[in-house]
């Protein structure tokens, strides 16, 4: 359908198509018959679970590597499963389904929380008390993220986390870490997923990483088919109800009437770039905060904390990443891998392998601190072979080239892409020999690839830090998924307490309850 001949009115309009807006969009129309109007300036629509293909034959999901919590009787499958209608089915990873890599030893991760623990303590044996209490916290820790998000759809004030440890001076990971354990390689171990959520442990509320570490404590999962079938799965049932989605098209404002929103402006991104605008009593914004408040909020429109948000976020700058996508000629098993993850570190000091980020790509030293995965290995159906290498970065790398047009960024940009990829490839090379050999198309993504397609600051993968200050709700009242609009509500990652593709579900699913004001809803959705 053309963008003029889109219907003007509709009870719920969603602004972005990423998994929380999915989520959300889903759920009121399958559960309350709404009309939904979603929107998504990407000509794909599905944000960070969307796939691309080049060549016709390799195929890279953008932000699903894998995913935690969707075994039989998870909550996150349950939930899952109830907005696709059961129309993504998921595969296990092989086990040990993620090795992270240190340069004096490897462990080895498999998705079974008893062998996760004695694994630790086998290899720190001093240290197992300290080992099962760690566990006995973490799974406190994520509970009561999971209750609050559910029953007050709103994560916990970070006192509730201070309070539940019995040490308020326990904040961050860090904190956890050096009150609790001894050896230095027991602790790198612990944090080692900090990759999911973008932060060292000095910098991350240490009930994040322990909500992280639970959701794969019964390992990886991929969705088989690629992460496009969870958008492929909605859509018909938002077209069920009379709904629509319409892509390569941007949100300009959101049209609010006596401090209430009446609907959106938005504009068309080809041809003449005609401008429309769409009503409906609740608009549901899944393109963060940041964005909301700063972007789509008229400036005319007072918002107490408007300058707080912008004040933290110059101050707690929100992760950005390189990824480097390669084409494999052959099976990457004939390296031994079998579809694991691999976290590659340069040392077991997490605090420097952070502030360290950026220095490999203009010295002559391999890449330090990167996430090797294996889609192709992941997904039964991949009929042609493909790799992922991802290292975080400073978005400030690609300032002089962020007001140009993408692909039209100049020979500069495109050498130093050129670059990345050298340097990634060296790095692999260098760890397993031969590894060159294989690689027959590379392609590099930047912070300026993520934020032309998503509209995110800085190119971010995770929303607005994780870090304590985020869950002071007297100091960070812009995470609330109910706004100080009436009819405007917040979803995705920002509203949903955790990143990641769960995190934004979770947000979707914590959105659709504030937005139907009871929980009857999540009953039901329980009894699917």
């Amino acid at each position: 359908m053309k963008f003029e001949e889109v219907d003007s009115q509709y009870d719920v309009i969603c602004i972005g198509s990423g998994m929380g807006s999915l989520t959300v969009a889903s759920l009121l129309a399958q559960f309350e018959n709404k009309k939904i109007l979603v929107i998504e300036r990407h000509f794909q629509a599905g944000g960070f679970t969307h796939a691309f293909s080049r060549k016709n034959r390799f195929h890279w999901d953008v932000g699903i590597h894998y995913i935690g919590d969707m075994q039989t009787g998870g909550f996150s499958r349950t939930l899952m499963d109830t907005i696709t209608h059961k129309g993504v089915d998921w595969q296990r990873m092989a086990e040990p389904f993620e090795k992270f890599v240190y340069p004096n030893r490897t462990f080895e991760l498999f998705g079974d929380p008893q062998r996760f623990q004695t694994d630790l303590i086998a290899a720190f044996p001093k240290e197992e008390t300290a080992i099962t209490q760690y566990f006995a916290d973490i799974k406190k820790a994520a509970a009561l993220f999971g209750k609050s998000m559910m029953m007050k759809s709103s994560a916990p004030d970070l006192s509730a986390f201070q309070s539940q440890l019995g040490n308020s001076n326990i904040v961050s990971l860090k904190d956890y870490l050096d009150v609790n354990f001894v050896d230095p390689d027991l602790k790198a171990i612990l944090a080692s997923q900090w990759g999911d959520y973008g932060l060292p442990p000095s910098k991350c509320l240490f009930a994040t990483h322990a909500a992280l570490v639970v959701h794969y404590l019964n390992g990886g999962y991929y969705p088989i088919g690629g992460g496009g079938n969870i958008f492929k799965s909605i859509k018909p049932l938002i077209e069920e109800k009379s709904g629509q989605i319409l892509d390569t098209t941007e949100v300009k404002e959101i049209l609010i009437q006596n401090k209430q929103t009446i609907g959106v402006r938005a504009q068309f991104l080809r041809g003449k770039q005609p401008i429309r605008e769409f009503y409906a009593p609740i608009v549901v914004s899944g393109i963060g905060a940041w964005n909301t408040y700063n972007s789509l909020v008229p400036e005319s429109e007072p918002i107490q904390f408007r300058e707080a948000l912008r004040s933290f976020y110059k101050r707690e700058k929100m992760a950005t990443s390189i990824c480097v996508y390669l084409g494999l000629s052959e099976s990457p098993a004939k390296f031994g891998f079998a579809g694991e993850n691999h976290w590659i570190f340069a040392s077991n000091d997490h605090e420097k392998n952070f502030a360290s980020r950026n220095d490999w790509i203009f010295s002559e030293s391999p890449i330090g601190n990167l996430y090797l995965s294996f889609p192709s290995l992941k997904d039964p159906l991949a009929e042609h072979h493909t790799a992922d290498v991802i290292t975080f970065c400073d978005a400030s790398l690609f300032d002089p080239w962020k007001e140009q047009i993408w692909k039209k960024r100049g020979e500069d940009y495109e050498a130093l892409k050129e670059r990345i990829a050298r340097k990634a490839i060296q790095t692999l090379e260098t760890r397993f020999p031969g590894f060159e050999k294989i690689i027959e198309y590379v392609e590099v993504s930047t912070a300026l690839t993520n934020q032309h397609f998503t509209g995110h600051p800085d190119g971010a993968i995770y929303g607005l830090a994780c870090v304590p200050e985020r869950y002071d709700k007297a100091k960070s009242p812009w995470f609330e998924v109910e706004t100080p609009i009436k009819g405007l509500y917040l979803t995705g990652v920002d509203a949903g307490g955790s990143p990641g593709i769960a995190g934004a579900m979770m947000g979707g699913l914590a959105s659709t309850l504030k937005i139907l004001g009871n929980k009857n809803l999540l009953k039901r959705i329980l009894k699917e």
